[in-house]
């Protein structure tokens, strides 16, 4: 028999630097260039990492692949998908149908959010490190 491999606590984490960075907001344990830092990993991990849906478009345009994809802007194991999301928000000018592509379902909506959130929380980190207010 072949062994499973114990990657699944590994998998999830930028979601557990996510956590940490928005537990040092509230605590000011860690101050704002930790902050900024954790929340600039885990703003990458939901992009590129974070176990999605594919939801890269199949052909015709009509049906989205449900395969298990990695991150926000990545798509699954199938060349064509692999970078379909990312080329689409750089080359498409259409805030509608980039929302429908980051916000297809309640898991991918989740880890747009996070992005979102991380992102914010990064920025903020910075801004308040290099205007001495932390």
């Amino acid at each position: 028999m072949a062994k499973k491999k114990n990657n699944d606590l590994w998998r999830y984490w930028g979601l557990i630097i996510f956590v940490i960075a928005i537990t040092g907001w509230l605590t000011a344990d860690i101050g704002p260039v930790g902050i900024a830092t954790l929340s600039a990993l885990s703003f990458l991990w939901f992009l590129f990492q974070a176990p999605v849906p594919c939801g890269a478009l199949n052909r015709g345009d009509v049906e989205q692949c449900r395969n298990n994809g990695r991150g926000v802007l990545r798509g699954c194991h199938i060349k064509q998908h692999q970078w379909q999301k990312l080329k689409a928000l750089v080359l498409r000018r259409r805030w509608r149908q980039i929302s429908s592509e980051l916000f297809p379902n309640p898991t991918t909506a989740l880890a747009s959010v996070g992005a979102i959130v991380a992102l914010l929380s990064s920025v903020i980190g910075v801004v308040k490190s290099l205007t001495g207010k932390g």
